[in-house]
């Protein structure tokens, strides 16, 4: 059991290169900056006009065309490429306007988008029928773009800062709150791409709503979209922040959207805008954010720290526990309790109790033809025992047994280390592992440890 155990552990010094997922959002500092597609009815012909190329004065990366997408759909003015440095206190910016509606691409990489829906209307509210402003960033993903079947992705994790910096709902008589609103919707397409699929090509709205002049926090939505004719499904916002964006505050937004991915195709099934469940026929074709004004609204909205990840089997999602209070799917299932409510500035700090403390990690897909390590930066406070056991499951074994397990040996000064759990030569290390499980100690007896991250790697 010694022999076994040096050859699949090492202590590090210096942190191993690890799997982060694929980005699918192309140009993520905006070097390339935006294609402006000019103002007009949203339309094919629309789409192709010429179009004006706003470039980041900051950006030293080498000229390529933009990724990045504006529209202005149903906006009465356009954005000009001449632009105006301004400084917010915090950095300096690039800023485009028109008295209609305002664009700002900051150095550090904060974007900064306001409509004024009372100068786009004249002041007075728009009829019923009639098309609304939008001011929105977009770019297209798909195949090109790294997208791969939604039947083998395993999270799909959106990350952004979202902050409201102002207001003004400009209410006049004639006012309908189930007519007019500004809101700040985050939306991706979920498509079948398949060539040759008798539906290829369409598509549903997933939305993630990030701010609605109505609601502190926007519930689960479900209805067609009248401008393109797709079904929309969007989740309660509860899902992904625990503060509303109406507080002015940066909130910081995250969530893994497959859960709902297929509960959306789910309900585009069941309303006829789809007839097949095969996840493995769709994929993320595109996606958008920015403002939609029905109403008089003035208003402006800051992000930052912008993503889309999609994480496989081949690419897993490491654990970081940089959000406080989040666990990330991880358990404690016996004999462990947490100094505070989960995890805090970065770490998990937990301590031992009872004769069997475990760790259980959520469902996860990871591919160990391609995974060989498994990296844990934890630290262990003074104990008798100085031992930890890693279990794992797959397709295969479906529970966990001591076969499918290693002991480590950590070091117990209450120092933070880099532990790599090295299964190149393990022959139990096959199929695809399916859950974790972690017990930090044989035996507890009320001392802490505390983990940092645990990741994934290749040889």
């Amino acid at each position: 059991m010694l022999i076994l155990f040096f050859i699949l552990f090492t202590y590090s010094t210096a942190s191993q290169v690890y799997f982060q997922g694929i980005e699918l959002l192309s140009d993520v500092n905006y070097t390339q900056g935006f294609s402006v597609i000019p103002a007009c009815i949203s339309s094919p012909s629309c789409v192709k006009a010429p179009r004006v190329r706003l470039y980041n004065p900051f950006s030293t990366a080498p000229n390529k065309s933009a990724s990045w997408i504006m529209a202005q759909w149903d906006s009465h003015s356009n954005i000009s490429a001449e632009g105006i440095f301004v400084n917010d206190g915090r950095s300096q910016g690039m800023q485009w306007s028109t008295e209609d509606k305002r664009f700002i691409v900051f150095q550090d990489g904060r974007l900064q988008l306001s409509v004024n829906g009372f100068h786009e209307y004249g002041g007075k509210y728009k009829a019923r029928d009639a098309p609304w402003v939008h001011l929105l960033l977009q770019q297209d993903i798909g195949i090109a773009g790294g997208a791969v079947p939604l039947d083998q992705i395993n999270e799909l994790r959106w990350n952004v800062d979202v902050q409201l910096l102002y207001m003004d709902q400009h209410i006049q008589p004639g006012y309908n709150r189930n007519l007019h609103t500004g809101m700040f919707p985050l939306y991706m397409t979920i498509q079948n791409l398949v060539k040759g699929d008798p539906e290829y090509g369409k598509y549903f709205w997933l939305g993630l709503p990030l701010y609605d002049d109505r609601v502190l926090m926007s519930p689960l939505y479900i209805n067609g979209d009248q401008g393109t004719g797709s079904l929309i499904y969007s989740p309660a916002f509860s899902n992904f922040a625990n503060i509303s964006v109406h507080s002015k505050r940066i909130v910081h937004v995250t969530g893994d959207m497959m859960p709902f991915a297929r509960l959306g195709l789910q309900e585009a099934i069941k309303r006829g805008f789809f007839k097949s469940t095969d996840l493995s026929k769709y994929y993320v074709g595109g996606m958008n954010i920015g403002w939609e004004v029905t109403g008089l609204n003035n208003g402006t909205t800051e992000i930052g720290n912008f993503s889309l990840k999609q994480y496989t089997a081949q690419n897993p999602k490491s654990y970081e526990f940089n959000s406080d209070g989040d666990t990330e799917g991880w358990k404690r299932v016996t004999d462990l309790n947490q100094y505070t409510n989960g995890p805090l500035n970065g770490k998990w700090i937990l301590s031992r109790v009872g004769t069997d403390p475990r760790l259980l990690s959520p469902v996860i897909m990871i591919d160990t033809a391609v995974v060989k390590k498994i990296i844990i930066k934890m630290s262990n406070d003074h104990l008798p025992d100085d031992s930890l056991q890693l279990f794992w499951s797959t397709d295969a074994t479906g529970s966990f047994n001591e076969n499918n397990s290693i002991w480590i040996q950590v070091i117990n000064d209450g120092k933070w280390r880099e532990y790599i759990l090295d299964f190149s030569n393990n022959s139990k290390w096959i199929n695809i592992v399916r859950r974790l499980r972690i017990d930090p100690v044989r035996q507890g007896d009320g001392a802490g440890f505390g983990i940092d991250y645990i990741r994934f790697a290749a040889n």
